[in-house]
């Protein structure tokens, strides 16, 4: 072989080299750490419970009970049970950067809206029958409230504590996801639907029915993506294109659902799965898939991200002995509290 050929040779080796090298690297870059149950944190008895929030900034962590708002400091692990008093809660959230939070009182049809450095309640706004789900959308500025039982959707200026629009939509509202722009998605449970909402329009642009999913809860959007995801109960997270409602991915994530819960910084999504007692971790981007599952508690349906950390936490708690005439069982004394899941 002449000296030419040899050194053609080597510099194509190097070449093979070298790009082994940064595909490595670039696959390790952007692996799916895996996720483990880090802590267990004992909270206060007080009945059942519905969504989780955490507003990363103030490092607290809100979720809705009956009797009011439990309160955590994510910093300190100090548990207020009860920070902002409602009546029947499903929703406790801060509003963005505003300084208040609201709460969503189902046994009273209101929304109070509370101050977010004292947790003194401002004020109450009447809305729609049995308002469960908010989200704040910062296009209009306005806390938009799902009506589970009304079938509507309620527009809440927090800063004047007035209700500003109703938005027939028809159907047991669940969850719903502010896309930014004056969308507003929701999910609507007895129809198996995603729900296009026009915020500023004050109506509904789009019905997207979505098949194999019964009793759709949790809902979010992933912007880079342009997906919307959606949670059913019977076992299964649906992604659509945000466009057009088609369907992008269908995946096996485990029953017994009631929320989603998104990364947008590290392109993950969440979904708790209190009847199979499992977490699965969903990678998204052009084509989603399941990458982990792991085992946290029965009962863990529900909750919320700390963006901060890129931790989940999760309220959970063991039955009791069922209750007559009640669709849910009583709550084991002393067994509530939080899973946390995160990377080691």
């Amino acid at each position: 072989m002449n000296p030419n050929s040899k050194r053609g040779l080597w510099a194509a080796v190097l070449a093979t080299v070298a790009l082994s090298v940064a595909v490595t690297t670039a696959l390790a870059a952007n692996a799916v750490p895996t996720f483990s149950v880090l802590e267990r944190i004992s909270g206060p008895d007080g009945g059942g419970w519905d969504y989780t929030s955490i507003d990363a900034a103030s490092r607290q962590l809100y979720l809705a009970r009956g009797a009011g708002a439990l309160q955590m400091d994510l910093e300190t692990r100090k548990i207020t049970a009860v920070a902002i008093p409602g009546a029947g809660l499903h929703t406790a959230a801060v509003a963005g950067d505003t300084g208040l939070g609201f709460i969503t009182n189902g046994q009273k049809n209101t929304v109070s809206v509370f101050d977010a450095k004292t947790g003194k309640v401002l004020g109450d706004v009447k809305v729609g029958v049995g308002p469960d789900a908010a989200v704040y959308d910062t296009s209009t500025r306005l806390v938009a409230v799902m009506n589970h039982r009304g079938g509507t959707v309620s527009l809440v200026d927090i800063n004047k504590r007035a209700l500003v629009k109703t938005i027939p939509v028809g159907g047991e509202l669940e969850f719903a996801a502010a896309a930014g722009d004056g969308r507003l998605f929701v999910n609507v449970a007895n129809k198996h639907e995603v729900a296009v909402l026009d915020l500023a329009a004050g109506k509904v642009l789009h019905r997207w029915v979505m098949a194999g999913c019964e009793d759709p809860s949790g809902l979010v959007y992933d912007a880079a993506d342009q997906l919307v995801a959606s949670v059913c109960g019977n076992g299964v997270t649906k992604l659509l294109h945000a466009a057009d409602g088609t369907e992008a991915a269908s995946l096996k994530t485990g029953k017994g659902s009631d929320a989603l819960i998104y990364d947008a910084a590290r392109a993950l999504l969440f979904v708790p799965a209190g009847q199979d007692g499992t977490l699965a971790v969903v990678t998204l981007g052009k084509t989603p898939a399941v990458v982990q599952v792991l085992k946290t508690a029965d009962g863990a349906r529900l909750g919320a991200l700390d963006a901060k950390t890129g931790r989940v936490y999760l309220p959970a708690a063991k039955d009791g002995p069922p209750v007559p005439g009640q669709k849910w069982p009583s709550i084991a004394k002393g067994s509530f509290g939080f899973v946390v899941v995160g990377v080691q």
